[in-house]
């Protein structure tokens, strides 16, 4: 009743097909390579950044941001980071210092941020909640970056002193 396609594919184009797997594969190493060297900047700046609130302040250590690189766990850990540990962590300095200006100290943008993580995974609409999340990432870190230049003016004020 139907007739049966006839389909035929060429042969000895094998090295145009490798190469082109090839030049895929080179493609997405260097893909991973660059977002693990982000990744491990991001952990960076974040844990020393952390290093400058007192030990007794800290809500998690700055080695413990490190864990963000460890992928699939980092889903769960970024929350830990971002919404409770680093925010929390200076939060409890200013406090000890009775000094309440400072807010959440990024805790809800942490937590926009973190939904904003997931939110990327949605086909389609995930590219559009991504660059949220990336716009909420830059501006949580220049929010803990001035925390930070907080604490080292308070330092150098009482030193000073």
């Amino acid at each position: 009743m139907y007739d049966e396609p006839n389909i035929t594919y060429p042969y000895g184009n094998e090295a145009e097909l490798f190469g082109a797997i090839g030049i895929i594969v080179v493609a997405v190493v260097i893909g991973l390579l660059i977002g693990i060297g982000i990744a491990a900047l991001l952990a960076y700046f974040i844990s020393s950044w952390l290093k400058e609130v007192p030990e007794e302040d800290r809500a998690m250590t700055p080695r413990q941001v490190w864990l963000l690189l460890i992928p699939i766990f980092s889903l769960y850990w970024q929350f830990r980071v971002y919404m409770l540990g680093i925010p929390q962590s200076f939060k409890n300095y200013f406090e000890r210092r009775g000094n309440q200006e400072v807010g959440d100290c990024g805790k809800n943008m942490g937590m926009w941020l973190c939904i904003c993580t997931f939110g990327s995974m949605i086909p389609v609409l995930g590219t559009l909640v991504g660059i949220g999340g990336l716009v909420l990432l830059v501006l949580w870190m220049v929010k803990i970056h001035e925390l930070k230049n907080k604490i080292i003016a308070e330092r150098g004020q009482s030193s000073g002193a």
